[in-house]
């Protein structure tokens, strides 16, 4: 289920053995309640999700319990930790795999920000880094590279507390950009390093993938919505109306005759008179929006480190990747390849749900039947339990009990 801005996205698949991932039913509704990929108003957020649901479940003739849903929020951050420990025994047992991750999620564990997702990136035994799976390995020193995906508790309470209103269990909690990316990357792209954007109605989000693993996550609180604001108060014309004008004239590049199209726009008071603006102002307030949100992401991800590191290429999604010369405009800001991202790898996507608007909800999908390497599994932690796993855990008898714990 992916909880949108926008909309709400319920998907319902099977899996079939040796054929992969059948949709059996979807179902859509409008996210009023939602603002910059956070719940403002829980009624209305919770009318939307029940409504995409029940659609989904008459479509797939089943009843839905457990979700997994995606979060964006602009508080998404990344973070990179180096936790290393000494180990007893001469080859590294799954025990000490456990004891290094519990004690790097300790660690990382904070008052404010929920972990999302732990991914262990790379291990080390003694002076040897750079390995993927240490099992079996001789040495006394265990490391690991950790890469933590953080957002604010506070939205995600309450994003946690809509769901349950709806008498559903989430199942888990999945960033929207990594969502995304298990639904329109390939296998060579997350290989050799590429940058998924995802731009959102409500949040511009991106994710970072190198050696097939996520490395960088960071999310801008501007969308597809800021553009249609930006129409609305440029044009002066209703907001419905700025959408509907997006939609059917908008644009990030200029054309030849635009100075000469006309765009009608409706008046905002009922006693005024319907106005028209060329089409070459209509796309010259889009750029503009859409510009400096790539720029923002150039400069965050240069600021990060990652500008060389993220590779070549870049895949946009969302429903801003439907905008015309977008691509275009994201070549020209980036300075790197793009291209449009569109779902796939799930058999029965209709027209509709192959576009890229589409690409979280079926990667939401996608990973409900597979086994992704983290360090935590099913919905994160929101009661504040692992801060205090971390405050005391310098305690001689909270030492104790733990080596019993993982020896007996």
């Amino acid at each position: 289920m992916d909880v949108g801005s926008n909309k709400t996205v319920c998907l319902i698949g099977r899996e079939e053995p040796g054929l992969g991932v059948r949709l059996v039913g979807s179902g859509f509704g409008v996210s009023a309640g939602l603002k910059g990929g956070a719940v403002i108003d829980l009624e209305a957020a919770e009318t939307g999700i029940r409504t995409a649901v029940e659609k989904a479940e008459k479509a797939a003739g089943v009843t839905v319990q457990d979700v997994c849903v995606n979060v964006a929020l602009r508080s998404l951050r990344s973070q990179h930790m180096t936790v290393q420990t000494e180990f007893a025994s001469g080859a590294v047992a799954d025990r000490d795999l456990k004891r290094v991750l519990n004690s790097s999620l300790s660690e990382q564990a904070q008052p404010d920000h929920a972990i999302i997702h732990a991914i262990p990136m790379t291990w080390q035994v003694d002076d040897e880094d750079g390995i993927k799976d240490p099992r079996g390995m001789y040495g006394q020193k265990l490391g690991v590279q950790m890469h933590f995906v953080l957002g604010g508790i506070g939205p995600l309470r309450n994003l946690a507390h809509c769901i349950e209103r709806c008498h559903l269990n989430i199942r888990s909690v999945t960033a929207s950009p990594y969502a995304s990316a298990l639904a329109v990357l390939t296998e060579d792209e997350r290989d050799l390093g590429v940058t998924l954007i995802d731009l959102g109605a409500g949040i511009t989000s991106a994710a970072i993938f190198r050696d097939n693993t996520l490395v960088h996550v960071d999310a801008l609180g501007v969308g597809g919505r800021n553009v249609t604001t930006d129409l609305a108060r440029g044009l002066t014309t209703p907001f419905e109306a700025a959408e509907r004008i997006k939609t059917i004239y908008g644009s990030c590049l200029h054309g030849a005759d635009d100075d000469f199209i006309s765009v009608p726009c409706p008046p905002i008071a009922a006693q005024d008179e319907l106005h028209h603006h060329p089409r070459s102002r209509v796309t010259a307030i889009i750029r503009a929006r859409m510009e400096e949100t790539f720029e923002l992401l150039r400069d965050r991800i240069h600021a990060a480190g990652l500008e060389n590191y993220s590779g070549r290429q870049i895949v946009l999604t969302g429903g801003g990747a439907r905008l015309n010369g977008v691509r275009e405009l994201a070549e020209f800001v980036m300075s790197k390849r793009v291209r449009i991202g569109q779902p796939h790898g799930v058999f029965g996507l209709s027209d509709v749900l192959g576009q890229p608007d589409f690409a979280v909800a079926t990667g939401l999908l996608k990973q409900a039947f597979e086994t992704l390497p983290e360090a935590v599994n099913g919905p994160p932690d929101l009661s504040g339990r692992a801060y205090r796993q971390q405050r005391y855990s310098g305690n001689a008898i909270g030492r104790s009990m733990q080596w019993l714990r993982e020896n007996f």
